[in-house]
């Protein structure tokens, strides 16, 4: 569009122009579009007419979003970016801001174009990080200037197995930039093998964890170890590796947990093509107690199972009954998202097992669950309850 009174979008009402651009701004909320990117919103929605102009120049919160690739950054790509941060910096006012900084290759001084936003670093309330671990250091200066972040995402791009034990090998005190967030509740881990010894940060205080993994440097025991002392953890999600040919760790109790989410891996190929789905998560689930527990949901691939697997399954319902058991966590209202895990003859074995009294069961089934529950009648799971 050439100018904004040429545009069809000038023919609307105003009441019809915000509900449209509201529409548009969550449609974008999601993405992870750089910064730099000006195709992307916020800046293509100032195109559409005047309105939507003065709209988003008077939006502080439209320009809370900073994602910034640092690959590939000539002098030219800095200079532009420098000049896009002050804008956003400026234009979001004094409202909290959600910062992404990613780069695949390490880096030992921050940029120079960062210095606008990494003074703002006052204001960061949500953080995504995906560097190399070694280059933490450069941002070492922000150490006890994060007192508004919330919420952090740590990701490695490591894409080889080796890289990654290098890194690791070389870091030797760890990671201290986060150690003095203090409102610090809502971690999220992907890549990072014994998280405790890497990162140090005010672990006792964090109430929402979640670990994630590609790497067989992670597994259920450097999992377990990232869990201890978590007393007013609520919510938890994990994926589940199995740990060969370990002892036994001591049980962990989780006082404060209501919420867990345990994934699996797919086929593991450095154990031979042994089926870890179901392993990893019924070793988790034997390790742990809960006694605030309000939620289990259990999520992996379904498909055509083998003897070996409706074994794995056997030994998974036994350890989710010992698990409610062992915690003496409040049956009624407990809710169970047990499926494709866990198949109908198991979840009837846990209901028989758990369930004091069939009065009290709902079943609330979500869409994605329906043609499971569709299956199910009340006869079929207790002898004693008629249709």
């Amino acid at each position: 569009m050439s100018t904004h009174e040429a545009c069809a979008a000038s023919l609307l009402n105003h009441d019809t122009l915000i509900e449209i651009f509201h529409a548009c701004v969550e449609l974008e909320s999601e993405s992870c579009a750089s910064t730099l990117a000006t195709e992307s919103a916020p800046w293509v929605l100032g195109h559409v007419c005047q309105s939507w102009r003065r709209t988003v120049m008077s939006s502080p919160l439209l320009w809370t979003s900073i994602h910034v690739s640092l690959d590939n950054l000539d002098s030219a790509a800095q200079s532009r970016a420098l000049f896009l941060l002050d804008l956003y910096l400026s234009r979001s006012a004094s409202c909290p801001l959600s910062v992404s900084i990613h780069s695949s290759k390490a880096f030992q001084k921050s940029p120079s174009f960062l210095r606008p936003l990494l003074s703002a670093s006052a204001r960061w309330h949500r953080l995504e990080m995906d560097i190399p671990v070694s280059s933490y250091a450069a941002f070492s200066a922000l150490t006890g200037f994060l007192d508004l972040l919330e919420t952090l995402h740590v990701r490695l791009p490591h894409q080889n197995k080796t890289q990654a034990v290098h890194d690791f090998a070389n870091l030797k005190d760890g990671v201290r930039l986060f150690r003095f967030c203090n409102n610090l509740k809502y971690l999220s881990l992907q890549d990072i093998p014994y998280p405790r010894d890497v990162f140090h940060l005010p672990w006792a205080r964090l109430q929402d964890l979640s670990v994630y993994s590609s790497s067989t440097l992670v597994t259920n025991f450097t999992n377990l170890r990232a869990l201890h002392g978590l007393r007013n953890l609520t919510s938890c999600s994990l994926e589940c590796r199995s740990t060969m040919n370990a002892r036994k760790p001591q049980n962990l109790t989780l006082p404060a947990l209501r919420s867990m989410t345990l994934l699996s891996v797919e086929h593991d190929q450095d154990l031979g093509g042994i089926d870890v789905c179901r392993m990893g998560i019924v070793q988790m689930l034997s390790w742990l107690t809960l006694p605030a527990l309000n939620h289990l949901r259990l999520y992996q691939s379904s498909g055509v199972q083998s003897e070996a697997e409706n074994s794995s399954e056997d030994d998974l319902v036994d350890q989710i009954i010992q698990l409610i058991r062992r915690s003496h966590c409040e049956t009624e209202g407990l809710q169970l998202q047990l499926y494709p895990s866990v198949n109908e003859a198991g979840m009837k074995s846990i209901l028989d097992q758990i369930l004091p009294s069939p009065e009290r069961l709902t079943l609330a089934p979500h869409s994605a669950y329906r043609p499971y529950c569709d299956r199910i009648s009340m006869s079929k799971l207790f002898r004693r309850v008629d249709t």
